[in-house]
């Protein structure tokens, strides 16, 4: 979720299969759809350690291509 005085706010979510333990993570909204756009399909890999380190998208199906994108830092 975000939320912007001047904008307004916004939540998403998505179907996911998820491996590992639970956590919240954030991105810059432009750079993450500027990435997901990119990707040829809707089935993407999220591959990820921590919540302050890169997180690498790459599409499923054997198509070798690979999105990095940095998270940033929630507010708590």
């Amino acid at each position: 979720a975000v939320e912007s005085p001047d904008l307004g706010s916004a939540k998403e979510s998505m179907a996911a299969e998820i491996q590992g333990e639970s956590g919240d993570i954030a991105f810059n909204v432009k750079y993450l759809m500027d990435g997901l756009k990119a990707l040829p399909n809707n089935d993407i890999q999220m591959q990820l350690n921590a919540s302050t380190q890169p997180v690498i998208f790459t599409p499923l199906g054997g198509l070798k291509m690979t999105y990095l994108v940095m998270p940033v830092q929630i507010r708590q």
